[in-house]
């Protein structure tokens, strides 16, 4: 059976969503008619629904943060499509905040009941509408800061012109504006001024194991608002490419729709894990599978976010070099290949450098070494742990912006 990593629905009858709730100053979208134009979990509705799965196995390098790796491995992979003649500058903007700051919570011992996290987080998650004319595009968000930080989908913003941001708690509408995006992570946060919003929990993702119970709760098909599904932790770092980026998720069979994009991702203390994104789906022989939903994981987007937040901008710590991945028996080793000319690392350190460790911490695989570049952050000093001509040596390196020096590395 072939795997797809898809974002729209089989061919089916057309679908026309209710129109959304008013508040009394104004209604959330045009009266008539919504299109709805969602990635994450599935589909894009336009009058009609329309389908095309899309997706292959392939073999392929990866590239991570200025990382390459000339080892194959399997991913799945998805298209997503681009509007012509529009561009993120079309949307509404507002300043960053160099002071504001999104932190983890501290770690809950307490499980709650499904009815007590609904309950506490449903205050927490939006519905988030980009309009442009007579279209829509309808996803979800969670409020991450009192002040009104939001935080989405990059893909439920394209196309759009305007941005709405309805509270699921009381339906009251309010404007948004932009204040910065990473279209390759598909994150994007919002601002809004909006009084006595509840902010989400959260929390480290790493604290999540395999077959631990989780709940998502969103707008499935973009109106079908709070909606709460469960399921399970089915994997911590599932590796797919979206739109030619690599990206490392975490799966969880919790049902993912529509709509449900830009949503939250939930553990049993009622804290915000991941940021549902997209699912798998695949048909071979009329037999669908199902129940493969992604998420971003909290803890590798909150770099990022406060970079955002604090700059308007996103970002990419770097060392300034290439890598490849060798598999000695069992054991997989991050090794050198290219030093990039300017850079922090030219001096430092060696082709043919092993990395062992970032930070004391082990490394032996692409996502674990860009994790802790990203953790560091730009102008961050890491140490490295690296074998040269047989010898452990450690060394300093100060981390640049891969994107703003133009390397890509």
């Amino acid at each position: 059976m072939q795997n797809h990593l898809s974002y729209r629905w089989p061919t089916g009858p057309s679908a026309t969503p209710p129109a959304p709730p008013q508040r009394p100053r104004r209604r959330l979208g045009r009266a008539g008619r919504i299109t709805l134009l969602v990635l994450g979990c599935a589909a894009g509705l336009a009058g009609l629904i329309l389908a095309a799965f899309w997706g292959m196995m392939f073999l392929a390098g990866h590239v991570i943060g200025g990382q390459e790796s000339s080892a194959p491995r399997p991913s799945y992979s998805i298209s997503r499509p681009q509007e012509e003649d529009w561009s993120p500058d079309e949307l509404p903007w507002g300043e960053p905040d160099p002071e504001a700051e999104l932190s983890l919570s501290r770690s809950s011992q307490q499980v709650l009941t499904p009815q007590e996290i609904y309950q506490s987080v449903l205050p927490s998650v939006v519905c988030v509408q980009a309009s442009r004319g007579g279209t829509y595009s309808v996803g979800s968000g969670v409020i991450a800061s009192a002040d009104g930080y939001i935080i989405t989908n990059y893909h439920i913003l394209q196309r759009g012109t305007d941005i709405s941001v309805m509270l699921l708690s009381n339906q009251l509408v309010y404007d948004a504006v932009l204040v910065g995006y990473d279209e390759e992570l598909d994150l994007a946060v919002l601002k809004v001024d909006a009084p006595d919003l509840t902010p989400a929990r959260l929390a480290d993702s790493d604290q999540l194991q395999v077959g631990d119970q989780v709940y998502a709760i969103g707008n499935p098909m973009g109106y079908l608002y709070g909606t709460m599904t469960e399921g399970i932790v089915s994997s911590l770092a599932r590796e797919v490419e979206v739109s030619d980026h690599d990206m490392t998720l975490i799966q969880t069979s919790a049902a993912l729709n529509s709509g449900n994009s830009g949503g939250a991702l939930v553990d049993v203390y009622g804290q915000v894990v991941g940021i549902t994104s997209a699912k798998i789906t695949g048909v071979s022989d009329d037999v669908v599978t199902e129940g493969i939903g992604l998420a971003i994981p909290i803890t590798d987007s909150l770099p990022f976010l406060n970079h955002i937040i604090q700059t308007g901008e996103t970002c990419r710590p770097a060392l300034g070099v290439m890598c490849s991945i060798y598999t000695t028996g069992t054991r997989q080793q991050v090794v050198i290949t290219e030093i990039t000319p300017g850079s922090p690392a030219e001096g430092i350190l060696q082709v043919d450098d092993q990395v062992l460790a970032v930070n004391g911490r082990q490394v032996d695989t692409f996502y674990q070494l860009s994790r802790a570049l990203n953790a560091a952050g730009v102008g961050g000093t890491v140490e490295l742990t690296v074998l040269r001509d047989g010898d452990e040596i450690t060394v300093s390196v100060t981390l640049y912006d891969s994107l703003t020096a133009g390397t890509g590395s």
